[in-house]
Parts: structure tokens; sequence; C-alpha cells
């Protein structure tokens, strides 16, 4: 069951929710030509300490970093290495902080220099069927009014949905229930209540949508090596609809 977050959770969520949309214009500032992923990583990592955060993803299953570094085809999950970016490519920037016993997360896909025609609008469309799919979050409606808005928005323009991964609730875990997929019945799943906080992330494709963990037990991949957009956002559930806090 979902949790419905107190009125003192939510002060401290929206506190946190700013120092990570700060994170994350920070470090869309590094992803430049010759950046190395390991170091734009150590970089915000940094930020998020000089905030009085702490990293949310660095060990949880497992997981080596601060951040998810996703470059290209890669969807989610990319582990900073010592890869250098180029003119052209796009990354992923998926970041998740503590602070005060309360977690946030959200994600945006930057291009690194100028970047193709194609992946301009993937970039562009994906963070518009972010925002159809918090428009749709609505107390009332259904977890799943969420990912049909996502659905139709991407399928409206042939993108491709990475079906296999969804959104989540958050707040005193990295992840909660209820789970947000990106596709579905307006009918389907748990009732949105106010006060529910939810991390809402589409995941599409210039491909199939199809997608494979790579060797390293993280990192996923689309299948037919298409090109990848993610944008997330956390959202709390209000009596009016989605209040974003890590804009």
């Amino acid at each position: 069951m979902a949790l419905i977050k107190t009125p003192e959770d939510i002060r401290v969520l929206r506190k946190a929710g700013r120092l990570l949309g700060e994170v994350l214009s920070y470090a869309e500032t590094l992803a430049v030509p010759g950046a190395v992923l390991r170091d734009i990583d150590k970089e915000i990592h940094q930020k998020i300490l000089a905030g009085g955060g702490i990293p949310s993803f660095l060990g949880f299953d497992g997981f080596p970093n601060a951040s998810c570094l996703s470059l290209n085809a890669e969807v989610v999950h990319g582990i900073p290495d010592g890869r250098k970016l180029k003119e052209g490519d796009v990354l992923g920037i998926d970041v998740g902080l503590w602070l005060d016993n309360r977690c946030v997360d959200a994600a945006r896909t930057v291009a690194v220099g100028a970047i193709s025609e194609d992946a301009q609008r993937l970039l562009d469309l994906t963070k518009d069927a972010l925002a159809a799919g918090i428009a749709a979050a609505k107390p009332g409606r259904k977890v799943g009014a969420i990912g049909s808005a996502v659905q139709q928005f991407a399928e409206s323009h042939d993108l491709g949905i990475v079906r296999a991964l969804t959104g989540h609730g958050v707040g005193h875990k990295v992840h909660e229930e209820p789970e947000v997929p990106n596709y579905g019945k307006p009918t389907d799943g748990p009732l949105l209540r106010a006060g529910m906080v939810l991390a809402i992330e589409p995941m599409l494709t210039l491909g199939s949508g199809s997608v494979f963990t790579d060797v390293d037990g993280w990192t996923v991949v689309t299948a037919d090596h298409s090109l990848s957009a993610q944008f997330e956002h956390t959202v709390i559930i209000t009596p009016r609809g989605a209040e974003i806090i890590t804009g």
C-alpha cells in the first residue's frame, strides 16, 4: 500500500527536492565534450554532500556510485566509468538523495554539444511525455492514468516505450509502492490519494523499447541499440493535482 506522507514529510521532501533540482542543474553543466563520466559522478557526489544530503543510490543494492550516468543507447542505471563524452552524445543523469531521512529521485537527459535532429526530438518529446504523465496524476484517478497518458503521447509520436522498467513511490525508501508504469489503462493500479509521493519517469526510445541488462549487472541498454532518453520528477499528489518538487 502506498504511504501517505505527513505534513512534516512533505516539508522535508520539498526541501530535498529543491536540493536535487540544483544538483541536476549543476550536473547538466558538466556534460560537455571531453568530460569523463567518473569525474561527473564525483562532482555530483560532492554537490549533494555540500547541500547537506546523502546520495541515495550509492550502495543501494550494491550500486557503486552516487549517480546513474547512461550514455546514448543506455536507458538507465549506467555506471560512471572512464569513458569520455563526445560531441553528439546524449547523457541520462539520474540522481537520488536523502535529506533528513527522506529521499527524492529525479533525472534528465541532456545533449553533449550539438546533437542530431532525431536525438533532439527524442529529448524534447520524452520531456513532454513526463509532463503529460504528471498532468494526469490527480487524486481520485488510478495510477494507470499516468501510464496511459505517457503511452498515448509516446505512441502518437512513434516512440518506443521501455515497459520493463517503471516509476515508483518514493520518500521513506528509494523505491516504495506503487509501481508507476509508462503504459496501461486509466483503470489500472491503486487509487491516487493526496499525500502520495511518486517518482514518475518515462523512458522512451527511437526504436522498439525492448531492453537487456549489460554484463555489469546494472546498465539497461536498448536491444536494438537505438537512442534512449529518460526524464523524471518526484511529485506530491495534492488535492489539486501533482506538485513537482524536483524542478
